[in-house]
């Protein structure tokens, strides 16, 4: 596994081969980490890439062309050694291409790329699959970065909270201010067809911003954790009892042969 830096005199970012995770964004005049570090103590990931699933099934199986098919939660990617083809002061390139470990799991041919940008005090995330098949690719696609509460050492945990752009309905409560209560976000909290395009974490010193319209759903987790995760999915997982198959399942995004999806989000920090 190798790791990749960015440094354009504001912030650094340091970007890992392994499942293309963010493993450091620091602004560079107080040395703060915003980023999870990964303890597994509580949860072991960072910032995955969420596909060829989001979440898992109600069943944990994956019905693909008439076969059953099994992954880990939230897909294979983030599990994956994703390959540097790309690497600078200011971006970062990173290739995942479907292998026999990946078709045991999902028989599609694909081409993934992550790009990381950084420019001022932003890191852009820019994402781009290729469907490699000659015929139509189902697929779901997510984002879960997690981001340090407090944000510093100075930081007020206990006053730390996420702030909407427009009123979301949050438990049946319009509101822009989403309150970090842990017994809630141990469980998750996810917002459907968010009106916002962006949520800001503030521990009262601090805030980082994450950018991230159109996206269908956002959610929210934090297993009793000194971590909250900010997560745009296009794709969910299932609710409750599903029993179709996976091209039909909501949100599952049907990619026509030979063609390219693309996305992504922004992380600002102050």
């Amino acid at each position: 596994m190798s790791e990749f830096s960015m440094n354009n005199g504001i912030i650094s970012a340091l970007i890992s081969e392994h499942a293309a995770e963010i493993h450091s964004l620091k602004c560079l005049d107080n040395n703060v980490e915003y980023l999870w570090q990964g303890d597994p103590a509580y949860w072991a990931g960072r910032n995955p890439t969420l596909f060829p699933m989001v979440g898992s099934t109600w069943n944990k199986e994956v019905h693909l062309k008439g076969k059953v098919y099994h992954m880990g939660n939230h897909g294979f990617t983030r599990n994956s050694e994703f390959k540097c083809i790309e690497h600078d002061e200011h971006h970062v390139a990173m290739e995942l291409c479907n292998s026999e470990e990946t078709l045991a799991q999902y028989p599609y041919h694909f081409r993934l790329v992550n790009t990381y940008t950084i420019k001022d005090n932003t890191l852009t995330v820019n994402c781009r699959l290729e469907n490699r098949n000659d015929e139509t690719m189902p697929f779901n696609f997510g984002f879960h970065p997690a981001f340090n509460v407090p944000m510093g050492p100075d930081g007020d945990k206990e006053n730390t909270k996420i702030l909407f752009d427009q009123p979301e309905n949050v438990n049946g409560t319009e509101t822009t201010v989403l309150e970090l209560d842990p017994d809630a976000l141990a469980k998750t909290i996810i917002l459907t067809n968010p009106k916002s395009s962006t949520y800001t974490l503030t521990d009262g010193i601090r805030k980082l911003t994450v950018t991230a319209p159109g996206f269908p759903w956002c959610a929210f987790w934090s297993p009793h954790a000194p971590f909250v995760c900010i997560e745009p999915w296009h794709s969910h997982t299932d609710f409750g009892p599903v029993d179709v198959p996976f091209e039909k399942r909501e949100g599952t995004i049907l990619l026509p042969a030979g063609e390219v999806f693309e996305t992504g989000y922004i992380i600002t920090v102050a």
